[in-house]
């Protein structure tokens, strides 16, 4: 019952944070994020339910953590979408602490549904703070083939900008 509280409280103080917007995004926790050097071990959930394990994901791989209402990261979206040729030689994973239902609804509005190459993930606000740190939403990882980290982008970031570590 202390441990469901613990629980409760962090994730009430995270969701407060969560709903304060910076000039860069919506913030998940204080403002001193980690970087990761290579795909982090981090459990994804499909909509169907299936783990896939982020540390073994094979190929180019971009991670892109996100809120379905942060304005930030529709923006970062709309023009993602508008760009999807160029990240054709990636699969790019939109991840999000919200709902599947929330997620679809973001990816179909932004006309990313039915891109071979895009998938629409969750995982915990745990796992993000513990294999990630503290970071903004939204914030782009983009990984090699090794699965080593080429670039993390924090916050909203022009297309240009992102196109430019592709």
């Amino acid at each position: 019952m202390k441990l469901q509280i613990c629980l409760l409280i962090a994730l009430s103080t995270i969701m407060l944070q969560c709903s304060k917007s910076s000039d860069r995004g919506h913030v998940l926790a204080p403002d001193d994020a980690t970087s990761v050097n290579e795909l982090p071990e981090m459990n994804l959930i499909t909509p169907d339910q299936q783990v896939i394990r982020a540390r073994e994901l094979a190929g180019k791989n971009i991670l892109i953590f996100y809120r379905p209402e942060c304005d930030h990261c529709q923006r970062e979206a709309e023009a993602i979408s508008k760009n999807m040729d160029a990240f054709a030689e990636y699969q790019v994973y939109f991840v999000t602490t919200d709902g599947h239902e929330a997620a679809q609804k973001f990816a179909d509005d932004y006309g990313l549904a039915d891109e071979p190459n895009v998938h629409f993930v969750q995982t915990t606000v745990n796992e993000i703070l513990d294999r990630l740190g503290p970071i903004s939403t939204p914030s782009l990882y983009i990984y090699s083939e090794e699965r080593k980290l080429v670039q993390h982008l924090d916050g909203e970031k022009p297309i240009e900008e992102i196109l430019r570590y592709l």
